[in-house]
């Protein structure tokens, strides 16, 4: 049995520690504050701990430090609902055991506690520990405001971003475009000792493949014929700091073989010499591809996979994270407020719901994109749903199905009828029940196919086949609000 000490203000998240706590075998000690957890701490000597960062009083980082002097042996691991790349910097900086993001799951914490206790130093009769603790030494990351989330699997990729940039292991990110790469890379980059060197970035598939080798690794005079001056290749120009291989399985094979050697020996040649030269950066490569596939399939050679796969990040796809969308969506709108020069406050709570109702194939990218291309043609102090311009082909499952037309449609008809009936028994002329039949069935067709589109008119006009000025013309002849106005 041992003593772990919860400290958190939610007291649902204590009460589900006790009880999985007592279910285990061990003793709970429970603190709501930072003071009383000092206090259990110093009285109680726990094995662990578990610990949120946002309390009353002292919050959960200053308990870390100070515990740190109480007990430097004792494992804490640091909770949290609002985590950011930094928090989980100085949390490791702290030497916290570990860093998990809320909302918790008992078999993750289950995990994270076997391997505290296992790492927990034995202590003697009188309650001291009996021997050193272990030691971290792990920098903290510059803030990057645009790698932001709150989700748990952001918070995982937090807190591995703070490990890898402790050491000089190659690392190979992996994720599908517009999700971040380069951004992890930078943060690598700028939370390590080489944050003071340059950061290299080369996209590989950008770079046609008769230049990608001196592009890479330079040149000497002579060593083809428009090579009138030695040049420098990106390996050279990063110097001691950061080489970003971008889209790293679309380099050639041959040069493949060039990339491996350089990274088993740490040096290369540049093209024309036979005189090696000194790899002093750290390399970290990038792609959208499973290399394990190309590797199958012969496009790509299996020992430069396993050099480079030493040490992985997977950035998740922005569908699978789309808590993080509010977030998300109001760093973009700030930013492009001060690039495009506009003042928009806050993005409204209906157009945060539109924008989790779309895939995004594009990842960060696209939605980039959107709030900036929706913010041009805006108008409002505020970005409504009204001012969104996004993409339909990438609308989630069930949004604007063929099933949810028909329904619309098959009421409108319905209205239509019985609109028709109700000018039958007023006594209209046959021709008149026809004319307002039309004219009742293309108005209900216009504001089903806006409201399956949630107010975007050019999805809409697209829906019904008319262009959007005739869209636009016939929402001004039934005054249909803001139809005054460009919208989507």
């Amino acid at each position: 049995m041992a003593k772990v000490l919860v400290a958190d203000d939610e007291r649902s998240i204590c009460d589900a520690f006790r009880a999985l706590l007592l279910s285990e075998g061990h003793s709970p000690l429970i603190a709501a504050t930072g003071l009383e957890a000092l206090r259990l701490v110093r009285s109680e000597r726990p094995q662990a701990a578990f610990i949120d960062i946002r309390m009353p009083g002292l919050d959960g980082l200053a308990v870390l430090e100070e515990i740190a002097s109480i007990d430097p042996t004792l494992p804490v691991t640091i909770m949290t609902a609002y985590g950011t790349l930094e928090s989980a910097g100085r949390a490791l900086k702290s030497n916290a055991f570990d860093y998990l993001g809320k909302p918790l799951e008992l078999e993750q914490v289950r995990q994270v506690l076997r391997r505290a206790l296992h790492r927990a130093v034995p202590r003697g009769v009188d309650g001291e520990a009996g021997g050193a603790g272990e030691p971290r030494d792990v920098t903290q990351p510059a803030s990057a405001p645009t790698l932001v989330g709150q989700s748990r699997c952001m918070q995982d990729l937090f807190k591995l971003i703070v490990l890898l940039a402790a050491n000089d292991l190659t690392v190979l990110i992996q994720g599908e475009s517009g999700v971040g790469k380069e951004l992890v890379a930078r943060a690598i980059h700028d939370g390590g000792k080489r944050a003071r060197e340059p950061f290299i970035a080369v996209n590989c598939a950008a770079i046609p493949a008769t230049l990608i080798e001196t592009e890479l690794f330079g040149n000497e005079r002579g060593a083809f014929t428009d090579a009138r001056e030695a040049r420098r290749g990106r390996f050279e120009a990063a110097g001691s700091g950061t080489l970003f291989l971008d889209e790293i399985s679309e380099l050639p094979l041959n040069l493949q073989g060039k990339l491996l050697r350089a990274l088993q020996e740490r040096t290369f040649e540049r093209v024309g010499s036979a005189s090696p030269v000194r790899l002093a950066a750290r390399v970290v490569a990038a792609t959208n591809r499973e290399l394990a596939e190309e590797v199958r399939a012969g496009r790509f050679r299996a020992d430069l996979f396993h050099r480079l796969n030493l040490a992985t990040l997977r950035v998740p796809a922005l569908r699978e994270r789309k808590d993080d969308l509010p977030v998300l969506a109001a760093a973009i709108l700030a930013r492009a407020n001060q690039d495009i020069g506009r003042a928009f406050t806050h993005i409204e709570p209906d157009a945060i719901e539109r924008l989790k109702r779309h895939e995004w194939p594009g990842n960060v990218r696209e939605l980039d994109h959107v709030i900036r291309r929706s913010m041009l043609t805006g108008r409002s102090p505020s970005l409504s749903i009204h001012d969104l311009v996004i993409d339909e082909a990438g609308e989630a499952p069930g949004s604007a199905t063929s099933d949810t037309v028909d329904a619309l449609l098959a009421r409108a008809a319905g209205a239509c009828v019985a609109g028709a009936l109700e000018q039958s028994a007023a006594g209209r002329e046959p021709t008149q029940l026809f004319e307002h039949a039309v004219a009742t069935l293309e108005n209900a067709l216009v504001r089903a196919a806006l409201e399956v589109t949630h107010g975007n008119q050019v999805a809409a006009a697209r829906l019904l086949g008319v262009s959007r000025t005739t869209l636009r013309a016939r929402l001004i002849e039934m005054k249909f609000p803001g139809s005054g106005s460009v919208q989507g």
